[in-house]
C-alpha cells in the first residue's frame, strides 16, 4: 500500500505543468516587481489556481480569447500551451518573446517509465514561460 500510494503521489505531482509552470516562473523572476503574466487556459487547466499567485507586485491575467498583438502589448511574461504557440497567428509572439522555460508534465514520465500501462502517459501538455524580448 505504502509504495502504490508513493508511485501516485510522484504521478499526479508531475501531472500539473500550469501549476509547477507559474513555480518557475516565480523562481526564474524572483526578483523582478514590474511582471504581467499572462496564463493561457491550457495553463489554468493543469494546475495554476489563485493559490500560485505568490508576488503580490506582480499582475496575473486570464483574459480569454486575447490576439497575439494584445498578448505583445498587455504583457512581460506568458504562460502558454506549446501547442498554441506552433499556430501561425503567434508568430508576432514567437518574434517578440523568448522561450524561458518549459514544464512537461506527465510527458516527463514516458522517459523514465518502462510500460505501456497506463495509458494517460501518453498524452502530455506543455507549458512553455516565455519572457519578452528586451529593446535595445
Amino acid at each position: 500500500n505504502l509504495v502504490l500510494t508513493a508511485g501516485f503521489t510522484v504521478i499526479s505531482s508531475v501531472n500539473y505543468p500550469g501549476g509547477e509552470a507559474l513555480q518557475s516562473l516565480h523562481n526564474l523572476e524572483n526578483g523582478e516587481s514590474n511582471v504581467t503574466v499572462h496564463l493561457d487556459v491550457a495553463a489554468c487547466q493543469t494546475g495554476v489556481s489563485r493559490f500560485l499567485e505568490l508576488n503580490r507586485n506582480w499582475k496575473y491575467d486570464k483574459t480569454e480569447n486575447l490576439s497575439a498583438k494584445e498578448l505583445l502589448d498587455r504583457n512581460s511574461h506568458l504562460l502558454l500551451s506549446a501547442e498554441s504557440l506552433d499556430s501561425y497567428k503567434m508568430r508576432l509572439i514567437k518574434d517578440n518573446f523568448d522561450v524561458i522555460g518549459e514544464s512537461t508534465g506527465a510527458s516527463l514520465l514516458r522517459k523514465y517509465w518502462p510500460l505501456r500501462f497506463p495509458r494517460f502517459l501518453a498524452a502530455g501538455q506543455k507549458i512553455l514561460i516565455l519572457r519578452k524580448k528586451k529593446v535595445s
